[in-house]
């Protein structure tokens, strides 16, 4: 990693003439980043850093982050998870959208957001302060040392971790290997051995999800990768088959959060089902979500939604 003062910034080594394109985005606060080992939950500061907010979710909603890795984990000296931009099947960064440069924006750290653990922040690869595009880090521990101060240009603040934590601290206890795609300093990323698939191998994002609140109702969302297989559920509402054409499918089930979801796997002659990934994990069919979360302290129950993925293959392949 390089630094300048004491802010956090991009290590790839890509020129700051990249960045985000600035279209003018609404307000959606609520976006639930579904990885390969389950769904981090944050909501968006529109408040104290509307254009660090606006530059994430069109990233988000234009599909940048999708099959992007967390390429850097720091866990002495101030903890966190760094990703935003080096593609999972390559190890290359990705360098445009719309298939045009990324413009970057400004550097909106103040005093007001402080990076403490559970936060997340946008990273900048100079002190200047229009070079900020996409890579973000999640705070696992409090990190003053990339506050804005009269030394520092810090590092903006735009959204706090509202559920999955324990997702982000799964991540941060994996160990980490070193990948090829990178320029000035060692990209490093968690190795997981599932034995099948290179996109199991690393920590992958693999969909992002916007509302606008927390839902009343618990959400279950399957995508299913490869062709060969659907997926039901019990009670009926996701019936998933993805196909050649498509490559992927995404159905989603919508229910009040009362009793579980229950997952079943079909495949076709001469295919198998490789696994799951996301909220989901293992090989396990028909496969039982919990679908609300009771606080052990205050009785409170509220809705979990789940983001599954189900990988589908021919046989031998």
């Amino acid at each position: 990693m390089r630094y300048l003062f004491t802010s956090l910034l991009i290590a790839t080594g890509i020129s700051t003439a990249y960045a985000a394109d600035t279209t003018t985005a609404k307000s959606p606060s609520i976006i639930e980043m579904q990885t390969n080992v389950g769904t981090i939950t944050m909501k968006l500061d529109w408040i104290n850093t509307p254009k660090s907010s606006e530059n994430f979710l069109n990233y988000a909603n234009k599909g940048f982050y999708k099959n992007t890795i967390f390429h850097n984990i720091v866990k002495n000296g101030g903890g966190y998870i760094q990703g935003g931009v080096f593609n999972a099947q390559t190890s290359q960064p990705k360098t445009t959208l719309d298939k045009k440069p990324l413009v970057p924006i400004i550097n909106e750290s103040s005093q007001l957001t402080k990076n403490l653990a559970g936060t997340v922040a946008m990273t900048h690869s100079s002190d200047k302060f229009e070079s900020t595009t996409s890579q973000f880090f999640f705070n696992v521990t409090d990190n003053t040392q990339f506050d804005k101060s009269s030394t520092n240009s810090g590092n903006a603040v735009f959204a706090n971790i509202i559920n999955g934590l324990d997702i982000i601290n799964k991540i941060n206890n994996y160990p980490t290997i070193r990948i090829s795609g990178t320029t000035n300093t060692p990209s490093i990323s968690p190795a997981i051995d599932c034995g099948f698939s290179f996109c199991l191998k690393k920590v992958i994002i693999e969909n992002m999800y916007t509302s606008e609140d927390n839902p009343i109702n618990s959400f279950t969302r399957v995508t299913v990768n490869g062709t060969g297989g659907k997926v039901t559920s019990n009670p009926a509402g996701i019936n998933c088959t993805s196909t050649s054409k498509l490559g992927s499918k995404t159905c989603v089930l919508s229910k009040s959060p009362d009793s579980p979801v229950s997952l079943s796997v079909t495949t076709s002659k001469g295919y198998e089902f490789r696994g799951w990934s996301g909220d989901c994990q293992g090989l396990v069919t028909p496969l039982t979500l919990i679908t609300s979360v009771t606080d052990t302290t205050t009785k409170a129950t509220t809705p979990k939604n789940n983001n599954c993925t189900a990988a589908f293959a021919k046989i031998g392949s």
